[in-house]
């Protein structure tokens, strides 16, 4: 029997975890990835509920010592008068995730992925169904190549997405993620940013505080970094303006650390130091070269259409409170490979993930919202609120559960 050819569009979280998962099953795959090298560092932090991260060192994507830090709580805080430094603590709200970089996560699944079948400067311009069997892909250069599937893993302005439902739109949530970090010696006091991660209410958004890893992958105190966000409230009509970059051009989905306009940057700094207790205050005025994420959100109607399939955020596409990104993309990839490999028929195969990661992904794309609502839209005045009453005013508004902030029972 001829073995199933794969092409994967995007050669990041979703498309190496797509690449590892296929290969292991018998699949000949092929990962276009654009860039000319290595994705680069992020630097930036993500957190991984305990649970899944086990799953992935099972199933070895992950070495069992890759370095992260344990993370408890969101503690919940607020700036008042009498706590102006630190913040009234509101709520410790549990969690159970593990905090690591970025770049140290690419780098595991990375090195899992034979550079032969990583292609690297490989930029995809289009998608075409081949009969009813597989599918084509169409590169710069005016070359094709043929598949009996493609798994676009291609990120959140995907061609795959956009070639398979074109009437689909990211919305705009009214909110950018402005995004930064320092070293830890930079600290006066390390002790405030222990045991958990830090959840910096303020009117109009929200904050997150927390160590990963440092440059190296150093977890020795005093050489960790403190990653960190915050969400500011930007209107539509203001959104071209704030995205646009030092040099004047304007970006769609994110302003890259560098290129962010010096007004743009102390404004949100003077903005932080008005919002925030002064020792997050601090962090934001220290960080050099901040960046920002303009946050959407789409649900899809499908992940399959003939032999074209989306993963990661190139299909529904969550707000970043829902701490979905790289999970959701791997996830994609661990369920794919199990049902291409089950015994059923691709088609049948394919038909079954699509219902599976359909519903559970838009689900993700609601909890996302529900965060939005309650952490950004109408975030409450936490100060006059009790752990109780946090509870309470929480639930009232995040229905959807998710191992991201609920802890494993």
């Amino acid at each position: 029997m001829q073995t199933m050819k794969i092409g994967i569009i995007g050669g990041s979280i979703a498309g190496c975890c797509a690449a590892i998962e296929l290969t292991r099953r018998g699949f000949d795959v092929t990962v276009f990835e654009r860039s000319g090298d290595e994705l680069k560092d992020r630097g930036a932090g993500i957190g991984v509920p305990s649970g899944e991260f086990d799953t992935f060192i099972a199933r070895d994507l992950v070495d069992a010592d890759i370095p992260n830090i344990s993370a408890r709580s969101f503690s919940r805080i607020w700036r008042t008068d009498e706590e102006s430094r630190l913040g009234y603590l509101a709520w410790d709200q549990p969690a159970n995730l593990a905090a690591l970089n970025w770049g140290a996560l690419y780098r595991n699944l990375r090195d899992r992925v034979d550079d032969e079948h990583y292609l690297t400067r490989q930029h995809v311009v289009a998608l075409h169904q081949s009969g009813n069997d597989g599918a084509v892909v169409e590169l710069a250069d005016g070359s094709t190549a043929t598949f009996d599937l493609v798994v676009c893993a291609d990120g959140y302005a995907s061609l795959g997405r956009s070639t398979l439902f074109p009437e689909i739109e990211l919305a705009y949530a009214g909110y950018v993620l402005w995004r930064g970090f320092i070293a830890e010696d930079q600290l006066e006091d390390a002790a405030a940013l222990e045991n958990g991660i830090r959840c910096v209410g303020h009117p109009g958004g929200h904050g997150i505080f927390y160590f990963v890893p440092g440059p190296g992958d150093v977890l020795e105190r005093g050489s960790r970094l403190v990653n960190w966000g915050v969400y500011c409230q930007v209107p539509a009509a203001e959104l071209a303006a704030f995205m646009t970059d030092r040099s004047g051009q304007q970006h769609q989905g994110s302003l890259p650390p560098g290129s962010m306009p010096p007004d743009t940057e102390q404004a949100l700094k003077a903005a932080a130091r008005r919002n925030l207790p002064s020792y997050y205050a601090d962090i934001t005025d220290k960080s050099p070269d901040t960046f920002a994420y303009a946050i959407y959100d789409c649900e899809v109607p499908a992940y399959v259409k003939g032999r074209i399939c989306l993963a990661g955020d190139a299909g529904a596409f969550a707000r970043p409170h829902s701490g979905a990104g790289a999970l959701k993309g791997m996830n994609d990839m661990v369920s794919l490979g199990a049902a291409l490999a089950s015994g059923a028929g691709i088609d049948e195969a394919l038909a079954m993930w699509n219902t599976e990661r359909t519903t559970a992904n838009n689900n993700l794309v609601r909890f996302g919202n529900q965060l939005g609502r309650a952490l950004v839209e109408e975030i409450p005045d936490w100060s006059q609120l009790d752990a109780a009453g946090m509870q309470k005013w929480y639930t009232s508004i995040v229905t959807i559960k998710s191992d991201y902030i609920h802890t494993r029972r």
